[in-house]
């Protein structure tokens, strides 16, 4: 598992040099915003691409023949794609919520605790999105779910811009500090829940897969 793990990050060393850019000018347009928490988001999207990118990786070089050739099972290459999942997005996280702190301080921004929030729930729904991704990708692999993979991020997106736009127009009350506290406990709860059925799912899909 630490084999198939590292074998990702070393595959992933030259793309993740070839982003920084990209990071560097999501980082100015974050400081002319005036807002960290963009920053974060896109930070976090960002590192959370790894996993789709080694699974890119993986396709092109047909490394999934060679990996079951050796003493690999098939449920710990797909649970090494979910590792990768995890470890990409707390190393997002943090990196970024960091940064997003000393921006803050240094323009007198958004509060700490704003930032956290903001930082967690980003890192979750990155999780949630990666849960429904994942699956897709080990059924069809990479280029053939581009298209499913486009829907699946921009559909959501427009669907909560949809609502947002249409409880402006109902006049539709925000929700009170007590019901955000109660979303903060079942939120995580339920991203994990979906994380672990995922897990579950593509193991069952890989393991009906020809490679």
């Amino acid at each position: 598992m630490i084999g198939l793990l590292l074998k990702d990050l070393f595959n992933l060393k030259k793309y993740i040099k070839q982003i920084s850019f990209t990071v560097v000018i999501f980082g100015l347009f974050a400081v002319y915003l005036k807002d960290p928490s963009y920053f974060i988001g896109m930070f976090v999207m960002i590192s959370s691409m790894l996993v789709i990118t080694s699974m890119s990786y993986d396709e092109y070089a047909k490394w999934d023949k060679f990996a079951l050739a050796m003493p690999v099972l098939k449920r710990d290459i797909v649970l090494s794609k979910y590792i990768l999942s995890l470890v990409a997005v707390t190393f997002g996280t943090i990196v970024s919520t960091g940064l997003a702190f000393i921006m803050s301080v240094v323009m007198k921004l958004q509060k700490s605790e704003e930032i956290l929030l903001s930082s967690g729930m980003i890192a979750l729904v990155m999780l949630l999105f990666l849960s429904i991704l994942i699956p897709i990708l080990f059924k069809y692999g990479v280029e053939k779910a581009r298209l499913l993979m486009f829907g699946v991020i921009v559909i959501p997106a427009l669907a909560v811009a949809g609502l947002v736009k249409l409880s402006g127009k109902l006049n539709i009350p925000k929700p009170n500090a007590e019901q955000m506290k109660m979303l903060g406990y079942i939120f995580p709860v339920f991203v994990l829940a979906v994380l672990f059925l995922s897990y579950r799912t593509s193991v069952f899909l890989y393991n009906k897969k020809e490679l």
